[in-house]
């Protein structure tokens, strides 16, 4: 009879244990689907066993999270995670490249169901600049031109985060999506400052061998000075941290936001091996609560 006892009480704690662990969403990145983040989803379900993971995909994945616009996929995101009875009390959130954006705008505009631990990987928090793996400045000065024209930028989404140090009044005038989001107009969105400072952690890293985002350092939300596409000014020289736009700042100082690197190549970061200690060291911790 103890024996029995014994083994109900150890069967209702592990049903607790499993139902006290925050789910997980992950968010993927820029010409790719949610196939791209199942080994990631993989490597947390082992390491928390019984944890709800749910891996979300735009529209037809690959196709969509270009040609789609940013609004669009942020409300998509929206829908599918408050369609989700097993997310009503809130989750751990995972966003990729691309799928940074999506993810910290959903915390930013809706948080609803509430995010507890924001968690960013190589994204282009501050912008893109230069054309992946060619990075060639003349060529980025002049493909700088096209990303904000209105048709490109309402039929490409990239072109909504992309960020010309060198035309940045043309890019607070008509970038429709990133210049909101980082609350870069003079007017600021206070409800975007408010519910980023409500995280209780911000995880933001970057790999020293991307070649994807450019600058890399994006992901820190560090950018490039204006009017340079070489110099790189860190987060905490700029405008966004010390008047505290979004409440970087706030983060920061209350030890809530927390800053990473990486040696994977882009792509690699949630799917091959050699990425996973980085994945163990740097993510994991903010999913065990």
């Amino acid at each position: 009879m103890r024996i029995l006892s014994a083994l109900i009480l150890l069967i209702a704690l592990a049903i607790a244990l499993v139902s006290a662990t925050r789910p997980v969403v992950l968010m993927h990145g820029f010409s790719t689907g949610k196939e791209s983040m199942e080994p990631l989803k993989s490597w947390i379900e082992e390491a928390i066993p019984g944890i709800y993971v749910l891996n979300v995909e735009i529209g037809n994945g690959a196709f969509d999270s270009i040609f789609t616009t940013m609004d669009s996929q942020i409300e998509e995101f929206a829908q599918v995670v408050q369609a989700d009875p097993k997310l009503v009390n809130g989750f751990n959130l995972i966003g990729f490249s691309q799928g940074t954006l999506i993810a910290r705008a959903f915390v930013q505009r809706y948080n609803n169901p509430p995010v507890y631990n924001y968690i960013g990987w190589n994204g282009p928090q501050a912008g893109q600049f230069g054309t992946p793996f060619v990075n060639i400045p003349w060529v980025d000065k002049v493909l700088g031109t096209i990303p904000y024209e209105k048709t490109i930028q309402k039929k490409l989404s990239v072109a909504e985060y992309w960020k010309d140090p060198h035309r940045i009044d043309k890019y607070l005038e008509r970038s429709l999506f990133l210049a909101d989001i980082n609350n870069e107009y003079q007017v600021k969105n206070t409800t975007y400052k408010e519910n980023l400072t409500k995280l209780n952690a911000m995880v933001l890293t970057y790999s020293s061998n991307d070649k994807t985002i450019i600058p890399k350092e994006s992901g820190w939300f560090s950018f490039y000075a204006d009017g340079s596409g070489t110099e790189v000014v860190p987060l905490q020289q700029q405008a966004q941290y010390t008047e505290d736009w979004l409440g970087l700042r706030t983060l920061d100082e209350s030890n809530r936001l927390f800053f990473y690197t990486t040696s994977c190549t882009h792509r690699d970061h949630p799917i091959e091996d050699y990425c996973k200690p980085y994945f163990t060291n740097f993510t994991l911790p903010y999913l065990q609560n």
